[in-house]
């Protein structure tokens, strides 16, 4: 029940999101969606923010604890990006929102994880200081989470795809040659 409970608050709230700002959400409104009381509510998040923190936080477990993670960068990019995709309206409202950190903090770790997991996989066979790989993997994460911020403070427009494409794109023709500038074969 509790697992249920607490998806139907998630899902909900998600869905508000798409058609009004996360200031304009209230407790009130979920409750009444969910058929749950207010104490339910509140028995499970502090406020709106902490649902708000418990929904990236379920969103970012399950992008890296994916049993089957995809071969190349472009899949992995694409499925780690699905919850922005998918709830481009919320995210949209997230971002002009005073919450814009924790959104912010979410394409920041997702990013993170997704570019170390695929440099780590490039560098192998290579000798590589962890100074120099932490550069590799912020040079690309930096690139992708200022290209991600730009596209929503644009307004999310529907080239999102070819962008993914172009960032996945630019990662698999530079990787060798910037593993290559600052590593060397085992």
């Amino acid at each position: 029940m509790t697992r249920f409970t607490k998806n139907a608050i998630r899902s909900s709230f998600l869905e508000q999101l798409r058609t009004k700002s996360l200031d304009k959400v209230t407790v009130k409104d979920l409750v009444e969606s969910c058929e749950i009381n207010r104490n339910t509510f509140y028995y499970y998040y502090k406020d709106i923010y902490d649902l708000l923190e418990d929904v990236f936080e379920l969103e970012t477990e399950k992008v890296m604890e994916e049993k089957q993670p995809c071969d190349t960068f472009y899949e992995e990019y694409l499925r780690c990006a699905t919850m922005i995709l998918g709830y481009k309206e919320a995210i949209r409202n997230i971002y002009e929102s005073k919450s814009k950190p924790v959104l912010e903090k979410y394409i920041e770790t997702i990013t993170r994880y997704l570019v170390r997991r695929f440099v780590e996989k490039e560098a192998k066979g290579l000798t590589i200081e962890e100074e120099d790989l932490q550069y590799i993997c912020d040079f690309y994460s930096f690139s992708i989470i200022g290209t991600t911020l730009h596209w929503i403070d644009q307004g999310m427009p529907p080239y999102r795809e070819d962008l993914i494409k172009r960032c996945a794109q630019a990662f698999e023709v530079t990787i060798d040659d910037m593993l290559q500038l600052y590593g060397s074969r085992a």
